[in-house]
């Protein structure tokens, strides 16, 4: 048993009942809080590999099936425009 475990018991041993119980009320919760961020401690994907499966699922959700002529789609988005406020 560690040393921090041993304290803790001698230490809640000096405890009236009703805060021993309001004591293993709080280790329940912190137990809880640990649980629930079990699932953000996952390993981290490395940016291409995530890049890689991000495209891979918009591919087959066929994102871009409205465009018709990918090349005239691609001149109008790149085509400049006045910007508001900004007046010639």
């Amino acid at each position: 048993m560690s040393m921090i475990i041993q304290q803790f018991i001698e230490d809640l041993e000096t405890l009236p009942p009703q805060v021993q119980e309001e004591a293993l009320d709080f280790v329940h919760f912190l137990q809880a809080k640990l649980e629930k961020e079990k699932p953000k401690q996952q390993v981290k994907e490395p940016n291409g590999t995530k890049l890689a499966r991000l495209m891979e699922e918009a591919s087959k959700k066929n994102l871009f099936a409205h465009i018709e002529d990918p090349a005239a789609w691609q001149r109008e988005i790149r085509k400049d425009r006045p910007l508001p406020g900004r007046e010639e």
